[in-house]
Protein backbone atom coordinates (compact mmCIF):
# COMPACT_ATOMS: atom_id res chain seq x y z
CA UNK A 1 0.00 0.00 0.00
CA UNK A 2 1.01 3.62 -0.35
CA UNK A 3 1.83 5.64 2.75
CA UNK A 4 2.87 9.29 2.90
CA UNK A 5 5.51 9.92 5.57
CA UNK A 6 7.74 12.62 7.00
CA UNK A 7 11.37 11.92 7.81
CA UNK A 8 12.00 15.56 8.71
CA UNK A 9 9.98 18.75 9.12
CA UNK A 10 9.78 21.50 6.49
CA UNK A 11 8.04 22.41 3.23
CA UNK A 12 5.70 20.04 1.41
CA UNK A 13 8.81 18.66 -0.31
CA UNK A 14 9.72 16.70 2.85
CA UNK A 15 6.69 14.42 2.38
CA UNK A 16 7.63 11.09 0.81
CA UNK A 17 5.50 8.27 -0.60
CA UNK A 18 6.50 4.79 0.50
CA UNK A 19 5.25 1.33 -0.37
CA UNK A 20 4.59 -0.70 2.78
CA UNK A 21 2.69 -3.88 3.62
CA UNK A 22 -1.04 -3.67 4.28
CA UNK A 23 -1.32 -4.03 8.06
CA UNK A 24 -2.84 -7.13 9.67
CA UNK A 25 -5.12 -6.62 12.67
CA UNK A 26 -4.48 -8.09 16.10
CA UNK A 27 -7.43 -9.39 18.14
CA UNK A 28 -8.92 -5.95 18.93
CA UNK A 29 -7.96 -4.03 15.79
CA UNK A 30 -9.54 -3.32 12.45
CA UNK A 31 -8.11 -2.34 9.08
CA UNK A 32 -9.89 0.37 7.09
CA UNK A 33 -9.34 0.99 3.38
CA UNK A 34 -9.46 4.78 3.20
CA UNK A 35 -11.93 6.51 0.93
CA UNK A 36 -10.97 10.06 1.99
CA UNK A 37 -8.86 11.83 4.59
CA UNK A 38 -8.94 15.33 5.99
CA UNK A 39 -6.04 17.75 5.62
CA UNK A 40 -6.21 20.10 8.59
CA UNK A 41 -4.24 22.92 10.19
CA UNK A 42 -2.44 20.60 12.66
CA UNK A 43 -1.16 18.52 9.74
CA UNK A 44 0.32 21.58 8.04
CA UNK A 45 1.81 23.01 11.24
CA UNK A 46 3.40 19.71 12.30
CA UNK A 47 4.69 19.05 8.77
CA UNK A 48 6.37 22.43 8.69
CA UNK A 49 7.58 22.91 12.26
CA UNK A 50 7.07 19.69 14.22
CA UNK A 51 4.73 19.24 17.19
CA UNK A 52 3.59 22.40 18.93
CA UNK A 53 5.30 23.14 22.28
CA UNK A 54 1.89 22.88 23.98
CA UNK A 55 1.32 19.35 22.66
CA UNK A 56 1.70 16.71 25.41
CA UNK A 57 5.09 15.01 25.06
CA UNK A 58 3.52 11.53 25.06
CA UNK A 59 1.57 12.51 21.92
CA UNK A 60 4.66 13.56 19.92
CA UNK A 61 4.89 11.24 16.93
CA UNK A 62 8.52 10.15 16.49
CA UNK A 63 10.06 10.65 13.05
CA UNK A 64 9.51 9.14 10.60
CA UNK A 65 5.71 9.30 10.87
CA UNK A 66 2.58 9.94 8.88
CA UNK A 67 0.18 12.84 9.22
CA UNK A 68 -3.60 12.98 9.18
CA UNK A 69 -6.35 12.76 11.72
CA UNK A 70 -9.81 12.32 10.24
CA UNK A 71 -10.82 9.73 7.65
CA UNK A 72 -13.58 7.70 6.07
CA UNK A 73 -13.44 4.30 4.46
CA UNK A 74 -14.55 0.69 4.37
CA UNK A 75 -13.54 -1.97 6.91
CA UNK A 76 -11.36 -4.49 5.06
CA UNK A 77 -10.26 -6.76 7.94
CA UNK A 78 -11.12 -7.29 11.60
CA UNK A 79 -9.39 -9.00 14.49
CA UNK A 80 -10.91 -12.16 15.92
CA UNK A 81 -12.25 -10.37 19.03
CA UNK A 82 -13.95 -7.50 17.15
CA UNK A 83 -17.68 -7.18 17.88
CA UNK A 84 -18.61 -3.61 16.80
CA UNK A 85 -17.46 -3.83 13.17
CA UNK A 86 -17.54 -6.25 10.27
CA UNK A 87 -15.82 -6.37 6.91
CA UNK A 88 -17.67 -4.11 4.47
CA UNK A 89 -18.89 -1.59 7.08
CA UNK A 90 -18.63 2.04 5.96
CA UNK A 91 -16.95 4.07 8.69
CA UNK A 92 -15.75 7.57 9.56
CA UNK A 93 -13.48 8.54 12.40
CA UNK A 94 -10.41 10.11 13.92
CA UNK A 95 -6.92 8.75 14.44
CA UNK A 96 -3.89 10.51 15.89
CA UNK A 97 -1.41 11.23 13.08
CA UNK A 98 -1.68 8.22 10.81
CA UNK A 99 -4.28 8.63 8.08
CA UNK A 100 -2.13 9.62 5.08
CA UNK A 101 -2.18 6.05 3.81
CA UNK A 102 -4.33 3.63 1.85
CA UNK A 103 -5.12 1.38 4.82
CA UNK A 104 -5.45 2.50 8.44
CA UNK A 105 -4.91 0.14 11.38
CA UNK A 106 -6.86 1.20 14.45
CA UNK A 107 -8.22 -0.16 17.73
CA UNK A 108 -11.85 -1.26 18.02
CA UNK A 109 -12.43 1.22 20.87
CA UNK A 110 -10.96 4.20 18.97
CA UNK A 111 -12.97 7.10 17.55
CA UNK A 112 -14.54 5.21 14.65
CA UNK A 113 -18.25 4.94 13.85
CA UNK A 114 -20.25 2.97 11.31
CA UNK A 115 -22.06 5.27 8.88
CA UNK A 116 -24.97 4.42 6.56
CA UNK A 117 -23.83 2.97 3.24
CA UNK A 118 -26.00 5.49 1.40
CA UNK A 119 -23.77 8.36 2.58
CA UNK A 120 -20.98 9.59 0.33
CA UNK A 121 -17.71 8.71 2.08
CA UNK A 122 -15.73 11.52 0.45
CA UNK A 123 -17.10 14.47 2.47
CA UNK A 124 -17.07 12.35 5.64
CA UNK A 125 -13.29 12.01 5.34
CA UNK A 126 -12.79 15.57 6.55
CA UNK A 127 -15.70 15.86 8.96
CA UNK A 128 -14.45 14.62 12.32
CA UNK A 129 -11.82 17.17 13.37
CA UNK A 130 -13.95 20.16 12.33
CA UNK A 131 -16.96 18.72 14.15
CA UNK A 132 -14.93 17.99 17.29
CA UNK A 133 -13.45 21.51 17.23
CA UNK A 134 -16.89 23.11 16.85
CA UNK A 135 -18.32 21.00 19.68
CA UNK A 136 -15.40 21.77 22.02
CA UNK A 137 -15.53 25.51 21.38
CA UNK A 138 -19.31 25.89 21.74
CA UNK A 139 -20.43 23.19 24.16
CA UNK A 140 -17.38 22.35 26.27
CA UNK A 141 -15.54 25.68 26.40
CA UNK A 142 -18.41 28.05 25.56
CA UNK A 143 -20.80 26.16 27.82
CA UNK A 144 -23.71 26.74 25.41
CA UNK A 145 -26.84 25.04 26.75
CA UNK A 146 -30.39 24.42 25.52
CA UNK A 147 -32.95 26.93 26.82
Amino acid sequence: MKKMILKEYGSVDVMEMEEVEIPSPSAHQLVIKTAAIGVNDPDMVIRQSGPAPTMPKDMFPPLPHSLGQDFSGVVSAVGEEITRFKVGDHVAGFSNMNTYMEYILTEEDSNVAVVPKELDLEPLGGLYLGLATAWASTIRDGQVKAR
